[in-house]
């Protein structure tokens, strides 16, 4: 039995579905699955919140409209991603 194996076997131990769960055994993700998902976490919502509050901020002098559309557009950004998460 591997360490891996015998962390699994010690938290489903006490748990009341663990014959019905259907967490799979391999929980090993490739490195192109690694950095896709920490580009779609914090990477392209960081660009996203610098162009939004760049963009705006030539359109705009006022810091609260900048920081609402800045947060506006990751929450959106946010959103779109959560709808789409099967497809991810």
């Amino acid at each position: 039995m591997t360490n891996g194996e015998n962390d699994q076997n010690t938290a489903c131990g006490g748990c009341i579905i663990r014959e019905r769960c259907t967490v799979q055994d391999e929980t090993k993700y490739s490195c192109r699955q690694r950095w896709k998902a920490l580009f779609l976490a914090y990477i392209l919502p960081f660009v996203l919140l610098a162009g939004a509050i760049v963009l705006t901020d030539a359109l705009t002098d006022n810091e609260y409209i900048i920081g609402g559309i800045a947060l506006g557009v990751v929450a959106l950004y946010y959103l779109i991603l959560f709808i789409n998460k099967p497809k991810v």
